[in-house]
């Protein structure tokens, strides 16, 4: 039986290559929900979606895409299947409008009518050829040309990068009428984590390899906060640390401390003021400034 309500789920997914591991992937996505998949270059993003996409073969681990598995339905995902690499290589010499008539030939479910509506939308010139178009043209291209068969599940790698603010603004208020209808689920990769702010359900973490977090996007921004206060006296250290995964000290005899906890609550806020000498701030951490923990400890 199908299992209608999870558009993707990687289960102990590993990959080796010379020099870089891909490590015990876990990640499920709902249908109905935008998942933002971040980290630094090198972390693996590209890896698993090549993995996700069938172009490379795990060593370890499972797949399943709408439920099911490449090895026995690898014509029926691809037929629900969305696919906007980092580097689309859009034929130079042929129209959008060609391309649109190229690809229908291939999608049942092609939607010429939603294609054409998509190039006016995002105002790209259909009958233009495409080594004439701009950078930002050519990515709302690759993008209308991957929403045109309406998938089920569309993966995104990095499909903004290097395009101007209004261009990205129009694409990601398209991913968001997307998944109005509850079917359909978006992966989406990216450097630029402030555009998960606005439009992802869920984030994931991935950094040299392994997921080092994934949840819901706003649980995740209530919980990771930054606090900031002066110790009692030096020994209060030791219970800081033991309260705080990530701290850093400064000052005389390190009394000013600067810390970051992805679990905060007003108990461990309690606990923080029995070992403070006065007030205790925090803010909440954005998602670039908890990727940028996540990734080398420092903020």
């Amino acid at each position: 039986m199908v299992d209608s309500t999870t558009a993707l789920r990687l289960t102990g997914v590993g990959k080796n290559y010379r020099g870089f591991r891909l490590q015990d992937i876990h990640l499920e996505l709902p249908a109905g929900s935008i998942m933002g998949f971040v980290g630094p270059n090198g972390a693996g993003k590209t890896t698993t979606i090549r993995i996700i996409t069938n172009l490379a073969r795990p060593d370890t681990g499972t797949v399943e895409v709408l439920g099911r598995c490449w090895d026995a339905a690898e014509v029926w995902i691809k037929n629900r299947l969305g696919y906007v690499p980092e580097s689309n290589h859009l034929y130079e010499s042929v129209t959008g409008n060609w391309l649109g008539n190229f690809l229908r030939r291939y999608y049942p479910t092609w939607d010429d009518a939603y294609f054409r509506a998509l190039l006016e939308k995002f105002r790209v010139p259909g009958a233009t050829m495409v080594k004439n178009l701009s950078k930002g043209d050519r990515a709302k291209l690759a993008v209308a040309l991957a929403l045109a068969h309406r998938p089920r599940l569309l993966i995104l790698d990095e499909p903004t990068a290097g395009v101007d603010p209004v261009v990205r603004y129009t694409l990601l208020q398209e991913l968001l009428e997307v998944i109005q209808e509850e079917t359909r689920a978006v992966l989406f990769s990216t450097h630029i984590v402030s555009d998960l702010e606005r439009i992802a359900d869920l984030v994931s973490y991935i950094v040299s390899g392994r997921i080092v977090l994934s949840g819901e996007k706003d649980v995740i921004l209530e919980k990771w906060h930054l606090v900031s206060f002066s110790l009692q006296n030096p020994a209060a250290l030791e219970q800081v640390r033991r309260l705080l995964p990530y701290v850093k000290t400064r000052g005389r005899e390190g009394r000013k401390v600067e810390g970051v906890t992805g679990d905060f609550s007003p108990r461990l806020l309690q606990e923080l003021v029995q070992a403070a000498d006065g007030e205790v701030n925090h803010r909440p951490l954005n998602l670039e400034e908890i990727m940028v923990v996540l990734t080398d400890g420092n903020w």
